[in-house]
């Protein structure tokens, strides 16, 4: 069974609805994933392009979405909606995007340029690893 993501708000944002759905979709799929759930983590994505952000909270408990940018996150990712959306569908190997193909160097140049901001890269590397496994479809 797939843990429950709940939105604080009435009307979640667009970023809130769409990383909603894709964490429910990807758990309820992989329910393997659900080992991800803990510890508890708490991650804003936002995107720069149109000024939207969403906090999420993951728990064994269950998935939280709110609108807006909470403020001391465990990890904080920033990029333009496209990026953002384009996330999802890199291979991963270990948790990070994987150099060896296209998609997942064309994500380390936007690092790297900063195109892709994601705070607390190093302070949590298990919480960003926890996440990408978790949205990646």
């Amino acid at each position: 069974m797939s843990p429950a993501v709940r939105y604080l708000d009435p009307e979640p944002n667009g970023i809130a609805a769409l990383l909603g759905a894709l964490l429910e979709a990807n758990v309820a799929a992989h329910p393997e994933r659900r080992r991800y759930l803990s510890p508890p983590a708490t991650y804003v994505v936002e995107a720069s392009d149109v000024s939207v952000a969403a906090t999420i909270r993951i728990a064994r408990e269950g998935i939280r979405i709110q609108n807006g940018r909470m403020t001391e996150p465990d990890v904080a990712v920033e990029g333009t909606s496209a990026m953002l959306v384009g996330l999802s569908s890199v291979p991963l190997r270990l948790g990070l995007p994987d150099v060896m193909t296209a998609d997942g160097r064309s994500v380390v140049l936007n690092l790297l340029a900063r195109r892709l901001r994601v705070k607390g890269l190093l302070r949590h590397p298990g919480k960003l690893g926890r996440l990408t496994k978790l949205l990646s479809v």
